[in-house]
């Protein structure tokens, strides 16, 4: 349990990612203090984790007096707290408010929204973010606080120093990250993204630090991979890794991010990316799972003129912006 001025936090943990790899290590490298519950909620379908995780968050924050529940992303364990907070009448706070891909196809496009509506106040990223929920009448129609924060990722960024042990890289590389469940459950997109970083890796080194999950998928598929795989790293070692390569390629709205802070080029693997910001500013392209897509699209960012300098995500207050506007809310 934490006190900050007003407030005693507490963390829960549902238990989503649960290897050392994908857990524990961020909240020792990110300085997280170590989760006062863990449900470890592990192996499930989809549904059955948010029904099990909504069930054990509302009885945890039902016993709770003057409880406010804040709920981070668009996760199956965002949607779950929000459903518990909902029937227990604890008043939710959502981070990361207002991202908007209109593809109701994506898991994460239905739980943002959901949590979004539900939520007694909306912290955005992007002023994008807060326009949008305006225009879907959150502060009017629909009475809900809607605030620009600027964006937590963007503190962490700022305040965690990459990592500085000697490690052998190329001299020249694309980075590469794939983990959404719209590229690796369908098979032939998968093989198309593959094939892709094969033929770009005989021009050019491409390294993947690979999520356990698309490791999974890719010996399913017996597909073949001739770039160079890592295991997964920790958020300084990425730091490290995104500092010195050329390019990323990412289906990822968090690394697209972290491309855009670290003043990086990136490909984006998404029918539509969580961060049209990025891509107005010419720093990052859309491209298909389709291999010859991928290579064309890659070629083409030569031509791009990005514009790194405009503060799209704030500038790395947002923790304050957050905790000076919960205590004078509530």
């Amino acid at each position: 349990m934490h006190t900050t001025q007003a407030f005693t936090q507490e963390i829960l943990h549902t238990g989503q990612h649960f290897t050392y790899e994908m857990n524990e290590l961020f909240f020792n490298q990110l300085h997280i203090p170590p989760p006062d519950v863990n449900f470890q909620i592990q192996h499930t379908s989809p549904n059955q984790f948010i029904g099990l995780a909504a069930d054990a968050i509302q009885e945890k924050i039902s016993k709770e007096k003057d409880a406010v529940l804040m709920l981070y992303g668009d996760t199956n364990s965002t949607l779950a707290g929000a459903l518990a907070a909902q029937r227990s009448n604890v008043p939710i706070v959502h981070v990361e408010a207002g991202v908007r891909t209109t593809d109701k196809s994506m898991p994460e496009e239905i739980n943002r929204v959901l949590t979004d509506r539900l939520a007694a106040v909306n912290y955005c990223c992007t002023q994008q973010n807060l326009q949008q929920l305006k225009a879907e009448g959150f502060g009017k129609s629909i009475p809900c606080e809607t605030v620009f924060t600027g964006d937590l990722m963007l503190d962490a960024f700022l305040q965690i120093p990459p990592a500085t042990a000697p490690i052998n890289l190329p001299n020249n590389y694309i980075l590469c990250t794939i983990h959404r469940a719209a590229s690796l459950e369908d098979r032939q997109k998968l093989s198309n993204i593959i094939q892709a970083l094969n033929d770009l890796h005989v021009e050019i080194p491409v390294l993947m630090p690979m999520h356990p999950h698309t490791q999974k998928k890719i010996a399913a598929y017996h597909l073949n991979t001739d770039f160079i795989v890592l295991p997964p790293v920790g958020y300084p070692e990425m730091k490290q890794l995104m500092a010195k390569a050329s390019l990323l390629i990412t289906d990822s709205g968090g690394a697209s991010r972290e491309a855009y802070f670290m003043k990086k080029l990136c490909v984006v693997i998404m029918d539509s990316p969580f961060w049209p910001e990025i891509m107005e500013a010419g720093c990052s392209l859309r491209a298909d799972a389709d291999t010859s897509i991928i290579k064309a699209v890659i070629k083409s960012t030569i031509l791009l003129q990005p514009d790194f300098e405009s503060a799209i995500f704030g500038n790395g207050t947002a923790a304050k912006n957050i905790t000076d506007h919960l205590l004078s809310y509530f």
